[in-house]
C-alpha cells in the first residue's frame, strides 16, 4: 500500500509548541519524513520560525506577561527572549472522532489549549515548562546536523520581504538538498517567483506554493513558475489532478484535514506527502512501522 510522506505541522505539536525545537525533535523520533515550519521577519531582518503575525497566542497564559506585540515590531534580541508556555499549548494526542474537517478536529487542541477549560495560570502550575523561539538559522544548523539524511523541511514564507534572506540563508547550507520553500499566500508565491526568476535562487533548492485547488485557470498560471510541489486541500483535488501535475514534473502535498476518513483515502489519491497536525495518531491508524 502506498503512503504518502508524513509532514508533521508546525512540529509534533503533542510534544511540545508550534514551530519549536521539542516539536521537531519529536518528529525525528516518531520516524517521519518531513517538518513543515513557518518562518516571519524581525524588524531587524532575521528570519524566525513562527506562525503568527504576533505573539499574543503563543505566549497566552504566561504567568508573567501576555504579548501582543508583532514580530515585525521586535528584535531578535527581544524575540529570543520570549518564553512560550507548554501549558495549554500543545495539541491533544487524537483528533476528534466527530470532526468533519480541520478546525474541529483540532477542538480541544491548538485553538483552546490541550485543557481548554482549565484556568491558565492553575495550567502553568502543573506544567511550568517554557520553550524558546528560533532563528531560520538555527533551525538549518539543527536540521543538517541531527536529522536522517531522508527528512525534508517544507518552510512556509508568512511574511513579505523574506524569499532573500531565506534564499540567502540557504544557499550553500548542507541542509539546502532538504529543503522546500513555499507559501500559500498570493502575494508571497509572486514575490518568491519573481524574486528567483530575477536573481536566481541557489542551485539545487526546490520551490512550492499552496494553491488548495487545480482549475485551468492554476494550470495556466503554473505555466511560468518554477515548481516542485503544489499544495492542495482534500475535497478539492483528485486522483487524475495529481497525474495531471505529476505528467508536468510537479508534486501534490495534500494540505490538513485530520479525519480517519481522510486518512483512509490518501493512499489511493498518490500525493507526494500529506501534511498532519497528527502525526502520531496518523502514524497508528495506517499502522507504519
Amino acid at each position: 500500500m502506498y503512503i504518502p510522506r508524513r509532514f508533521a505541522h508546525r512540529g509534533v505539536t503533542q510534544a511540545a509548541p508550534e514551530n519549536t525545537l521539542g516539536a521537531f525533535e519529536a518528529a525525528v523520533a516518531l520516524g517521519l519524513e518531513g517538518i513543515e515550519l513557518d518562518v516571519r521577519l524581525s524588524r531587524d531582518g532575521v528570519p524566525v520560525v513562527i506562525h503568527d503575525p504576533n505573539l499574543t497566542r503563543l505566549t497566552c497564559g504566561h504567568p508573567s506577561k501576555h504579548s501582543i506585540a508583532r514580530v515585525e515590531d521586535l528584535d531578535w534580541e527581544a524575540l529570543s527572549r520570549m518564553e512560550i508556555p507548554y501549558a495549554n499549548h500543545t495539541v491533544t494526542e487524537e483528533p476528534s472522532r466527530e470532526a468533519e474537517n480541520e478546525f474541529l478536529a483540532l477542538l480541544p487542541g491548538r485553538v483552546l489549549g490541550q485543557e481548554y477549560n482549565l484556568d491558565y495560570v492553575k495550567a502553568y502550575e502543573k506544567e511550568p515548562r517554557m520553550a524558546k523561539l528560533m532563528r531560520l538559522a538555527d533551525f538549518l544548523d539543527w536540521f543538517a546536523d541531527e536529522t536522517p539524511a531522508t527528512m525534508e523541511a517544507e518552510i512556509e514564507i508568512c511574511a513579505d520581504g523574506l524569499a532573500k534572506p531565506v534564499f540567502a540563508l540557504l544557499d550553500g547550507h548542507r541542509a539546502l538538498g532538504r529543503c522546500i520553500v513555499f507559501s500559500g499566500h498570493p502575494v508571497q508565491i509572486a514575490e518568491m517567483q519573481m524574486f528567483a526568476a530575477r536573481e536566481g535562487k541557489p542551485a539545487g533548492l526546490r520551490l512550492g506554493a499552496n494553491l488548495r485547488r487545480i482549475d485551468e485557470d492554476i494550470l495556466e498560471e503554473m505555466e511560468d513558475m518554477d515548481l516542485f510541489e503544489i499544495g492542495l486541500d482534500p475535497g478539492r483535488f483528485t486522483v487524475e489532478d495529481v497525474r495531471a501535475l505529476e505528467a508536468r514534473g510537479i508534486a501534490a502535498l495534500a494540505n490538513l484535514m485530520d479525519t480517519r476518513a481522510w486518512w483512509a483515502r490518501l493512499p489511493e489519491m498518490g500525493c507526494y506527502g500529506f501534511k498532519t497536525n497528527y502525526a502520531g495518531a496518523y502514524t497508528k491508524f495506517m499502522k507504519i512501522i
